[in-house]
């Protein structure tokens, strides 16, 4: 009888992983998937871009709390070049260089000022509340330049080498789905996607313009000059 009982547990148990296995399936076979392609007035593939989706149907969902993500200072560079976060998400910047940065943006969606020492503890992460461009400098090597893009959806991403993106498990619906560039003037192209619940849906994007390639990291040593005004 121990025997019989345990064999119906486990048999209720495998049930059990079988429907959430099912479940799972399911839930993703009716996700939507995205695929959108950029590229510069030249016909040419744009990376280093941002695609992102705001649901016209239904709201977005709730953005989980204490969401954070980091730009490093590395190698004078900013690491990564852009980040995209959504509006509320807490921002680290480690230095992992040698000398001291000196960050600031003048943007409108943030605007601060943060001195960055390698040898001092890391300074405590930026909020960052609204939606927009924050464009970063260092006040000591002027040649660093990177963007964090802050969106108002969790349904973003960069653009890869062949200025592709991948928005991936949207519910079917209809969406305004946006494409930006660094160093671009104006409001982000815009258009409106309907997106089919299973397999991919496509859009197409071309900027009036040739986005600038990110800085180039360098290597200094401790005894090189880093001011971009020496």
């Amino acid at each position: 009888m121990q025997v019989k009982a345990k064999l119906q547990s486990r048999n209720k148990f495998c049930l059990s992983l079988s429907m959430l296995g099912l479940l799972s399936y399911s839930l993703t076979a009716h996700a939507g998937l995205l695929v959108g392609h950029l590229t510069d007035k030249n016909g040419q593939s744009v990376s280093n871009a941002v695609l992102f989706a705001t649901p016209l149907d239904t709201p977005s969902p709730v953005k989980k709390p204490g969401e954070t993500s980091i730009v490093a200072q590395e190698n004078y560079a900013f690491s990564p070049f852009l980040t995209v976060i959504r509006s509320g998400t807490l921002v680290r910047f480690p230095n992992k260089d040698n000398h001291e940065h000196h960050l600031k943006s003048f943007s409108q969606a943030k605007t601060f000022e943060l001195r960055v020492n390698s040898k001092k503890e890391e300074p405590a992460p930026i909020l960052f509340d609204k939606a927009g461009e924050v464009a970063l400098v260092c006040h000591f090597h002027d040649w660093m330049r990177g963007f964090i893009y802050v969106v108002d959806t969790p349904y973003f991403a960069k653009t890869d080498a062949s200025g592709s993106a991948a928005l991936n498990n949207l519910p079917g619906g209809k969406y305004e789905v946006k494409a930006w560039a660094p160093n671009m003037f104006g409001e982000p192209l815009a258009q409106t996607v309907q997106v089919a619940n299973e397999g991919p849906s496509n859009v197409k994007f071309q900027f009036n313009f040739v986005p600038k390639a990110p800085p180039a990291p360098r290597n200094l040593s401790k005894g090189t000059a880093t001011f971009g005004y020496d």
